[in-house]
């Protein structure tokens, strides 16, 4: 039965003229939903989430989702961290990002267990927990997606998860050993996650690289870089950085090629930004070759999912290593947040975003107060 309707809604949807194909898409996901509700008995939930409805536009819509089911619990959010290198490419139609839509932003969130589906165990109504949930009041979520947060942590720290998890992929990846000379080129949110967890794992020198000083302020803290250097200033040189390791986070053509001309012969270039531009004049190989160095790719897409090895830990692994570092007050990243919008503010927050978003590091939009 539901899949004859779908099938049915997909021949309406290609039928219909291309404008007209967003609405159809959110008739055809409320139908859905409440179909499968209706054959499974699973309670049909109404929430707020933020929809993206084409290029440029965001708008903070009603939608309706199922109680949990089999090894789900449903959640309210209180919290929720934009991922701004990600957003933004859908949002501007960037390349290599998506292009369908109606489109749901949104994978990082901290907020509270309000109802247990069946064969959960591990989790209890009133747990706070974060994970990989999008930009929503709420939603019902798998167990394997989400963890409990320990006392001590704040909710808007947690809510960083996802985000820490792709920084600690890169981290791990670049195999960084006491006193190590690290260069972190791209200071977004997660190149400044970056310099704070290089540091915390033994860098005897983090150096911060972006094309302004924008972001110089929260970079520079305590336990973050320990210079930062502007790449488009007239006197600046690559090779004269002379890393041992460079983190790539920013995830175009050029900046890849400029984290290798920062390393030092024999180095090792990590590639922690998503891909988002295009180039056929680049000749990587032939790069990495004159020089004697080692790239490593550090895509979170990457990570094993159950069964760990040297180098290389599994998702839940590191999600419970970025709470605990966060517990041991061993990584802070309350001073990174320098925006904290309303949901109902989203439209003027993906503005900002489609424009560059310079003067901001952290967006956290606060979900407590919005009901459905």
């Amino acid at each position: 039965m539901g899949q004859a309707f779908n099938k049915v809604l997909g021949r309406l949807y290609k039928w219909m003229p291309a404008a007209a194909r967003p609405f159809l898409k959110s008739v055809f996901l409320q139908s859905q939903i409440r179909l499968i509700g209706l054959l499974t008995g699973r309670s049909v939930r109404r929430g707020k989430r933020i929809a993206f409805l084409d290029f440029d536009i965001a708008y903070l819509e009603e939608f309706e989702y199922l109680g949990p089911g089999r090894d789900e619990v449903e959640v309210v959010s209180r919290h929720s961290t934009v991922s701004p290198g990600t957003e933004r490419a859908v949002l501007c139609g960037l390349p290599g990002a998506r292009r369908s839509f109606p489109y749901f932003p949104g994978y990082s969130f901290a907020g509270q267990v309000v109802k247990i589906g069946p064969g959960v165990k591990q989790f209890r109504i009133g747990d706070r927990v974060a994970g990989r949930v999008k930009h929503a009041s709420g939603d019902s979520v798998s167990t394997d997606l989400i963890f409990r947060i320990a006392d001590g942590v704040g909710d808007e720290a947690a809510s960083f998860i996802e985000l820490g998890i792709i920084a600690l992929q890169g981290i791990r990846k670049a195999g960084i050993k006491p006193g190590d000379r690290v260069a972190i080129l791209g200071q977004g949110l997660i190149g400044q996650l970056a310099n704070r967890l290089a540091k915390a794992v033994g860098a005897g020198a983090v150096i911060a690289l972006a094309p302004s000083r924008n972001r110089a302020a929260t970079a520079l803290v305590p336990g973050g870089a320990d210079s930062f250097i502007a790449t488009s200033a007239r006197e600046f040189e690559p090779h004269s950085i002379g890393a041992d390791i460079v983190i790539e986070a920013v995830g175009t053509p050029d900046a890849i090629v400029l984290a290798a001309n920062c390393a030092r012969a024999g180095g090792r270039v990590v590639l922690l930004g998503s891909s988002r531009g295009l180039s056929r004049d680049v000749d990587l190989a032939r790069l990495m070759r004159a020089r004697g160095m080692e790239m490593v790719g550090a895509h979170i897409s990457n990570m094993p999912t159950s069964t760990a090895s040297p180098g290389r830990f599994t998702y839940r692994q590191e999600g419970e290593l970025f709470l605990d570092l966060l517990r041991m007050g061993r990584l802070s990243v309350d001073n990174l947040v320098t925006w904290r919008p309303t949901p109902q503010e989203c439209n003027t927050v993906y503005e900002v975003l489609a424009k560059g978003g310079r003067d901001h590091v952290a967006i956290v939009f606060d979900w407590r107060g919005v009901h459905a």
